[in-house]
Parts: structure tokens; sequence; C-alpha cells
């Protein structure tokens, strides 16, 4: 690979000095503002669209050269191939306005034989009250609305893949807008690899031996908070890497992004490379994880953010750092990690990444870590720049997992995949770039972690991660994974047809009961669902009720509608809908939390499927938990699944809220008679004490946890807001916790 005369030397010099490079980039949250498109069938349908059809390209020329790519770096998971293009409404699409003067735009883009296509809008400046949408032709697959609150400074916006090779983008201008809208498709990225066949069941084996972050899920609390720092990164449209959230000394929250540079610079292959520019066009996808440890399932793609800044790249190690332009939202439950620069840290070292695309996986390495000085034909690095991993105890890296962290012992982040050789036959020999040697060798605030990571020049070697939110987190909420047996989830059928989704019965609704400690706001609920046999989207309603015995007062609802954003060939973000043809976990976002208390449900209400086809969550099966929370609606009246006749019995479904514990609503002020509130992780490996603002003064706070036989096992202090204990040392077994604040006492069992 040729690299420049001068840049050589460039090389050579900081080769000979030891010298590294960063870069950062600041990532703006990129969140669809909800609504719906015109409908194509009362206007005009996609056959009155024109489309713009992309050229022809080699794909066979593609594979190829992404192969001569290959080298000692663990290249990123190139998947499209990217046209330029200037679309807008002066020279393509149609225009038409409707009685109440809005103004209409509609293009199609038609790429033949994409996998997905993706779009940029390089152009991106709307006024207040405008809306873009992006469809496929029969309105399945919906993203958007983008707005005015999407825009920035520079008035870009990338979007995520909708499915097919014809794609069609929506624009609505009030007829009073303040000004006309700046909206141009500059770039369509045609996928010509599937993002979406990267896990073992669907009969890709080439990452199977790397095993599913949820396989850890209730050995080690540690590992899961770890793991929600890592982002899966699409580069450009075109490229899959990983990322890391990263504290700094200041713990003030600012959502520093470390990844690999060769993830933004196509392997040293693009000559002054404009790195704020290409980090604008990168979307994040949070706590892409599957729900099961085996078989992997297909993660939620809803939670995402989009576009960045720079604000250090260091080639000379391959370091590269962004910023996110604003914390992600409380329901993504983002934590920011530590890391160790003082030295190499201890073993075992564990890699979270996303290889191929795939799910959030994990590699485990039990032995010694050693300075290796990487030499790649792209690349002159460092000088003793990189860790050594020998060789994984369990998994190893693939494509995609480039700019992965690795974790010491103790969760502090030491380096960032570089490059490697190892793979499912031979997990030998990949190359971390060390965090210490790219922390402060360049007197560059844009090329050294110091500046950034150490706003306060603390001189310290170490930094702790950082939960945002710890003082009033969120918590995902999961019957099933509460019972034990989430492995065992099944479909229950009868006549081969689902028990707890649309059948011959004439039932069609099914929600699951959760009790919590006082009032709380519900941001969304995850749902784990089988394959939808249809590539039609269901019409399909998550529901929220209150009631003390029984589902009985409807609080909300929301249209099932999964998505997740994409990128188009012009760096823009656009939001693409999930088809429901695979087992898969959604997460869907309610418009504004919803205030509950006590006794709540979630659900669904199945509303129209095309014929043959069903729609249901995964239940725990028969005989698996003594207890039932589930609830069937049948002959308008809820009762308990373990009384649904003929064939009722105790279980639970795969539908888990994410509330965040509080006395204050959007709306109104929800009381509590006693204003402590204990609960557990979903794990058990963590109990938390909430205690509320009200309370100015503790006198005397503390609580105790003691064991049945009445030995106090552990105790403390508290303090106002949230108070995390961790239960990693008890065994197992019933447990009584107790408080005392003032004049409030609060007593609950537990079961660790």
């Amino acid at each position: 690979m040729e690299i420049h005369s001068n840049r050589i030397e460039e090389l050579k010099k900081l080769y000979l000095l030891g010298w590294l490079i960063l870069w950062t980039s600041a990532v703006n949250a990129q969140i669809s503002h909800g609504g719906e498109p015109l409908p194509l069938s009362t206007l005009r349908n996609s056959e009155d669209i024109p489309f713009v059809e992309m050229p022809s390209f080699d794909i066979a020329e593609e594979i190829r050269l992404d192969s001569l790519m290959e080298s000692d770096l663990r290249n990123g998971f190139r998947f499209a191939y990217k046209f330029i293009t200037d679309l807008k409404r002066s020279n393509s699409g149609i225009s038409f306005i409707l009685p109440d003067g809005t103004k209409v735009w509609r293009v199609g883009i038609y790429s033949p034989g994409a996998l997905s296509l993706n779009l940029l809008f390089n152009e991106y400046e709307l006024p207040e009250g405008a809306r873009v949408f992006l469809y496929d032709e029969q309105q399945q697959h919906i993203l958007g609305a983008f707005t005015h609150q999407n825009n920035s400074e520079r008035a870009i916006l990338p979007v995520a893949p909708i499915t097919g090779d014809r794609i069609i983008v929506e624009y609505q201008e009030p007829a009073q807008a303040e000004f006309p809208g700046r909206l141009t498709i500059g770039e369509v990225n045609h996928a010509y690899r599937s993002l979406k066949g990267k896990e073992p069941q669907e009969g890709y084996t080439n990452i199977d031996g790397i095993p599913a972050l949820s396989c850890y899920a209730d050995t080690s609390s540690q590992i899961q908070t770890w793991g929600r720092s890592v982002v899966l990164m699409i580069i450009n449209g075109t490229t899959a890497c990983t990322g890391t959230l990263l504290n700094n000394t200041a713990q003030d929250g600012k959502p520093y992004l470390l990844t690999a540079s060769h993830c933004l610079n196509k392997n040293f292959s693009i000559q002054n490379p404009d790195y704020e520019e290409i980090a604008g066009n990168i979307i994040c996808f949070y706590n892409y994880n599957s729900p099961l440890c085996d078989p992997i399932l297909r993660g939620t793609e809803e939670l995402s953010t989009a576009s960045a800044h720079s604000r250090a790249v260091y080639e000379f190690t391959d370091m590269a750092l962004l910023e996110l332009e604003e914390m992600p939202p409380i329901y993504y439950q983002p934590y920011l990690a530590g890391w160790n620069i003082g030295n190499k840290g201890n073993s075992p070292y564990y890699c979270i990444q996303h290889p191929e695309y795939s799910t959030k996986r994990i590699s485990i390495y039990n032995g010694e870590l050693t300075s290796y000085s990487m030499i790649d034909a792209a690349m002159v690095f460092c000088p003793n720049g990189h860790w050594l991993v020998k060789e994984w105890n369990i998994g190893y890296t693939a494509s995609g997992s480039s700019g992965s962290p690795l974790f010491d012992q103790t969760g502090k982040v030491v380096g960032a995949l570089s490059g490697g050789q190892s793979s499912k036959s031979s997990p030998r020999n990949d190359y971390f770039y060390s965090i210490q040697k790219s922390w402060d060798l360049s007197s560059n605030k844009d090329s050294q972690l110091k500046y950034w990571l150490d706003p306060r020049s603390s001189s310290a070697t170490e930094c702790e991660g950082l939960d945002p939110y710890a003082s009033a987190p969120c918590f995902r909420l999961s019957n099933v994974q509460e019972s034990g047996k989430k492995e065992a989830i099944e479909v229950t059928k009868r006549n081969g047809e689902p028990l707890f989704g649309n059948n011959s019965s004439g039932n069609s609704e099914y929600a699951e009961a959760y009790t919590i400690a006082g009032p709380a706001l519900l941001y969304g609920v995850y749902i784990v669902t089988p394959p939808c046999e249809t590539n039609e989207i269901p019409e399909v309603e998550i529901t929220v009720y209150e009631g003390e015995t029984a589902p009985y007062t409807l609080l909300y609802k929301e249209t099932f509608k999964p998505a997740y954003q994409n990128q188009t060939s012009e760096g823009t973000f656009i939001e693409t809908s999930k088809d429901l043809n695979r087992s898969q976990e959604s997460f869907i976002t309610f418009d504004a939390p919803i205030p509950v208390k006590n006794k709540f449900y979630v659900g669904y209400r199945i509303k129209q499927i095309s014929e043959g086809a069903y729609f249901s969550a995964y239940n725990l099966p028969s005989g698996t938990v003594s207890g039932n929370t589930a609830w069937v609606l049948t002959e308008n009246e809820w009762i308990p699944a373990n009384q649904y006749t003929p064939i009722g019995f105790n279980t639970s479904l795969f539908i888990d809220p994410v509330i965040n514990y509080t006395s204050v609503t959007a709306n109104e002020k929800i009381t509590s008679s006693i204003p402590i509130r204990i609960f557990q992780s979903h794990d058990r490996q963590w109990l938390h004490i909430l205690l509320d603002e009200g309370l100015q003064k503790i006198d005397k706070g503390g609580y105790q946890i003691f064991s049945t036989n009445g030995q106090l096992v552990k105790s403390g202090s508290l303090s106002i807001g949230n108070n995390p204990i961790s239960l990693a040392e008890l065994p197992p077994g019933l447990f009584i916790v107790r408080t005392t604040t003032g004049k409030y006492q609060e007593s609950r069992k537990i079961i660790h």
C-alpha cells in the first residue's frame, strides 16, 4: 500500500522518538422524533415516485479489494459500496402541496441488488415544523421523523440502513416555514454484505467461537457494567468497528469514545484524512447484546446516536479519541469505563467487541501482556506501542473488532485493538495499542490522550469508571431473567399456534406483571420475539396497564415499529425498520416516560397480521417456575396465564420494562409514604437502596444485612439518592435487609 513520502519521513522520525498521535471526535445524538409519513395509498403510490437508479458496480471486485486490505491490522468490517450523489428538490423527485399548504418532496433511490441502503444528507438544515421520513416501498420500514432538532453545526445527518434495494425519502415543510429547508442527499451506500446474518443460528459459524457477553450475566455483574461502555460503530456508512466510552479525571461525564484510527482512515490508505468530517459520519449502537447466551439472538438496534467531532488522533499508535456531542439518554444506560496508564494491569484481561457487526462478544486472556513493536505494510508504529495477547483462553477477535477495549481485571482499559492474527482454529497473536504509550508523547492536544482524559493535570495514572446516571439510574426489570431459566425460553404452541400470540382462539392481547418498590418512570420496553414468518410488519401495539389485581386501566399504548439508525452513502443517518423474520430482541421507546407505581403491566396487542404468520413474545415453559406473572385477555376479561384453559400454566413473558425510580414525573408529583426503596439488579449481584431527596437530613442513616439465622453479614452508611451495594461476597441464600434513616425504617427479604 502506497504512503506519501513526506508521511513516511514523519513516520520514521516519530518511530525513532516513540511518539504517538491521538484523534477524537464528538458524536451528535441522532434520535428520531416519531410520527408517520403521508400514506402512499391516499395520495400517491410508489409507482408515481421517480426513482433515481444507481449505476452498477463489480461486487466481486469490491470483495477482492477488501481482501487486499487484509494485513496485520484487524480490519473494520466493510459491507457497503458508496455512491456520491447530489439529490435535492431542485433536481430530482416530485413535489406537491397539500390542502393545508404543506410542501412535500419525495424522491426514490434504487440500487439493484442492494441488501440494504443507507443515506447521508450532506446538507441538512430544517425549519421548525419540517419533517423528514425514509421508508421502503411498502412503508413497512419507516425511519423518522427527523426534524429541526436534528440540525447541527455541521448541517449533515447520517441515517441507518433500510433493508432492500429501494428507498424513498419524504420531506414535509409547513406553509409558513421560517425559511426553505436545505436538504441534499450526498451519499448512497449499497450494502453488498448482510448486516443481519452474523449469528450462529443463521448458519454463520465464522465467529461462533467468541461467546456472547450475556454468557457472563450471572457470574459477574462487573463485566456486564464494563460492557455497557462498549458500542458498535458504523463509519461512513460502509465499515463497522468497535468503540469504548471513557471517563476522565474531572468526573464531569464528558462522553469520550476510544477506537482505532485505522477504522477511520481505511487502514491508513487516505492521505491527509479529514477526521472531523469522518467523525461526523459515525453511528454508535448501544446495548446491542444477545438476550441469551445460547443460542445467540440478534440484539436490539433501536438505541443509537449519530455524528461526532474530532478531538485527537495519533496514527503512530493507531489511537483515536472521539467525544459524543451529548450524553446518551438515561434509558440507554451508558457507562464510562475507567482506564490505567500507570502499568499494564493484571490478568485476566477481557476484550469486549462487536466482531463482524455481531452482537456483543467477549474474549478472555489469563496470561501476561508483553510490549510489542507492531509493523504493518501500511504503517510503521511507535516502538513497543502495543500489547501482545499471545493466546486467548476464551474466544478471539475478527474483522469489526478493531478499536475494542482491553480491560484489566479491575475493569480499567489498558489498550484497544489494532490488529492480529487470531482465529477460531488459532486464537493467537492479537495486538492492542497501549493507551500508556498514547498518553502524552505528542505536545499537541489534538494528538494526545492526556489533555482530554486528565483535563485538570492531576498526574493520575488511573481513573475509575463512571455511571453518569448513578444517582438515579434506570433498571431493566425482567421476570424471565430473574427466574434463572432464560435459556429455556420457548414459544409454547397449541395446534401449531402460539399460545401467547394470534391464534384460532381469538385471543390477541397479553401482558406481563411487575411489582416495584414505589413510584417510577417507565421509559420503554424490551421484547424478545421469535421469527414472525412474514415479510410484512404486523400491526402490533405495546401496552402499559395498571391495576392492583389485574391489568384494568390502560395507561399508554405505542405502535410496535422496531427500527435502527443507518447511514446513507452521503453519511447522513436515517432510521431503518427491522424485519421480524428471525429471533431477536427489540426496544420500544415511549414518546414520554410513563409514571407507574406499585403494580403495573407491560404487554402487546396484536391488531393485524398476514395470514399464516404469527406474532408473540417468548415465554418460559410449563414447569419452569412456581409462580405466574403472565396475563391473557380472553372474552374481554384479563385472567392469569395459569388459569388460561385448556392448558394454562405458570409462566413469564420475555417483556422487560426499563424504569427509573423517582418521585417526580413530567407532569405531576407522585408521593410515597416511605421515602426508602430497596430492590436488586436482575442478576442479584447488586442491592440498591434509594433515599428520596425529601430526606434533607439523615440521622444515623444506614443499612444492615442479616442471614436467616440472625447473623449480621454486612452493614454500611447511606446517603441521599441511590446507594449501590455489592452482594458479590455473600454466599447464595436468603437474607434480610434493614434500613434506618431518622424516623423511617424499611425491611425486605432478598435472594442472592
